[in-house]
């Protein structure tokens, strides 16, 4: 599953295969890190996951998507098809890139409601599709 979800990301079948030995390398030197008992839930592998690959590509917290950059993500998520360019900016931020609502509101000038809007909107897409 976690395979999975590294490869829809980055789109390549080796590249993805290391980055998921990297992680499962990681995880038994800092498994305390993760909980009182010593497992690891999906929801923390999966953040875990996207802390490593926005910091692999060196893009977490200085990289911003542009309207020009979605051709890219279309492919990876076929409900970007469906998204307005506000949604599209928002989510991508915020799922590929890690970014809070608080840095994209100071990033895009725009308010955190309009941030937190524009994503909710962008789930709703998904959950109907």
């Amino acid at each position: 599953m976690l395979f999975g979800y590294i490869y829809e990301i980055v789109r390549d079948n080796n590249l993805a295969e290391q980055h998921l030995i990297n992680i499962y390398n990681y995880i038994p030197d800092h498994i305390n890190e993760f909980g009182g008992n010593g497992q690891i839930t999906w929801c923390q592998l999966q953040q875990l996951t996207k802390n490593y690959l926005a910091y692999s590509n060196s893009v977490k917290y200085n990289y911003q998507v542009h309207s020009t950059d979605y051709s890219k993500y279309d492919n990876r998520n076929k409900f970007l098809r469906l998204m307005t360019a506000e949604q599209k900016q928002v989510f991508c931020n915020v799922y590929y890139y890690g970014k809070t609502t608080a840095e994209l509101s100071k990033e895009l000038n725009k308010s955190e409601e309009f941030i937190r809007a524009a994503l909710k909107g962008a789930f709703i897409i998904i959950k109907k599709g």
